[in-house]
């Protein structure tokens, strides 16, 4: 009796795990069709807002809407040696997906053989954007913007709930601050 109770209480367990693990799956290739449907429409009224807060380079944030709901957030920062670009992708008022890209760039932009000429020194590595490291990112959220997936660099896929809970709040202040600057 025993191993029977320990056996159906497994086969209880698994059966879960599996139905979560499909639940995730169904709701992440819903997002996906959401995301396809926000990039093809082409009516969005678009406002630009100033962003230097993030970055002494600058950066702008743009909000695409349609008939005065905001859709989309379009956010591109700016620095010397690097350079971002965070898109928010927004359904009935709540974030369901970020897709997050950076750029670090192998020197400084403005690094080139002439730069190092005019302090006579030495010419060492210029800038390439070739060598540039890209790293993506992607956030899907569920209807109650809980972090359901992350995505990180070199797509590793986190699921674990306590790692998640961190960059869900760290990704959902910073699109509260860009959300509110509208």
């Amino acid at each position: 009796m025993q191993i029977f109770r320990k056996s159906l209480i497994i086969a209880v367990l698994i059966s879960l795990a599996s139905f979560s693990a499909l639940n995730i799956e169904n709701r992440v290739a819903q997002i996906r069709k959401d995301f396809m449907n926000t990039n093809a429409a082409k009516n969005y009224a678009i406002r630009e807002a100033d962003d230097s807060d993030r970055s002494t380079e600058g950066g702008i944030v743009k909000y695409y809407s349609q008939n005065g709901i905001v859709k989309k957030i379009v956010v591109e920062h700016y620095g010397e040696s690097w350079n971002g670009l965070t898109e928010y992708y927004i359904k009935n008022g709540k974030v369901y997906f970020i897709f997050d890209k950076t750029e670090k760039y192998n020197v400084p932009y403005y690094v080139n053989a002439d730069w190092y000429k005019r302090d006579n020194m030495k010419v060492g590595e210029v800038f390439d954007n070739k060598k540039s490291k890209i790293s993506e990112k992607r956030y899907y959220f569920d209807e109650n913007m809980k972090l359901i997936r992350y995505v990180g660099e070199n797509k590793k896929i986190v699921e674990n709930v306590q790692k998640l809970k961190g960059i869900e709040k760290d990704v959902l202040d910073e699109y509260f601050r860009i959300k509110n600057k509208n």
